[in-house]
């Protein structure tokens, strides 16, 4: 073979690696586009009532039974009230933490002063007929009765006595 043959040959070779370089750049480019349009769809949300109307309304009672040395919270994570145990190792701590960190509680009683945790309350309407709720409200028990948190269940009704909500609520903080 003459040199300019040689040459061309490699001319050739290079234009050939260069195209396959080019080809295999543009699939990873592609592909990291449709990966990144993936991720960045943006989900749309809607809002929704905080409480129901049966929670709503024993909301309002709970708020004129209560003393006034008390605030009342709505919905908080049981999470952000109680903690597994320090001395669980860490494998069971993340167990007991996933147990309670898709809970909440109905209502929070704190002492308006150091918003200490004083009660918790829960309102039970009838789901809490079904097995499912029934298992969930005894875990909860158990997970205050550890802590040593007074949990107060109350039924829910069509209308509350705030003098009768209110003398549960203090025989129980006493």
């Amino acid at each position: 073979m003459e040199i300019s043959d040689l040459a061309t040959q490699a001319l050739k070779n290079a234009l050939s690696q260069d195209v396959v370089v080019g080809a295999l750049l543009f699939c990873v480019f592609i592909f990291v586009l449709i990966k990144l349009s993936k991720n960045s769809f943006v989900y749309s949300y809607r809002r929704i009532p905080l409480f129901s109307e049966a929670e709503h309304a024993f909301f309002l009672v709970l708020l004129r039974s209560i003393p006034d040395d008390f605030d009342l919270f709505a919905k908080v994570r049981i999470a952000d009230v109680l903690a597994p145990e320090k001395r669980l190792s860490r494998k069971n701590w993340n167990k007991a933490f996933y147990r309670i960190s898709s809970k909440h509680f109905d209502y929070v009683l704190c002492d308006r002063e150091s918003l200490s945790v004083v009660a918790v309350i829960e309102l039970d309407d009838r789901s809490h007929n079904h097995s499912k709720v029934r298992k969930r409200d005894a875990f909860v028990e158990k997970v205050c009765e550890s802590a040593d948190l007074k949990l107060l269940r109350f039924q829910c009704k069509r209308n509350y006595e705030v003098d009768s909500i209110r003398d549960v609520i203090s025989k129980a903080l006493k």
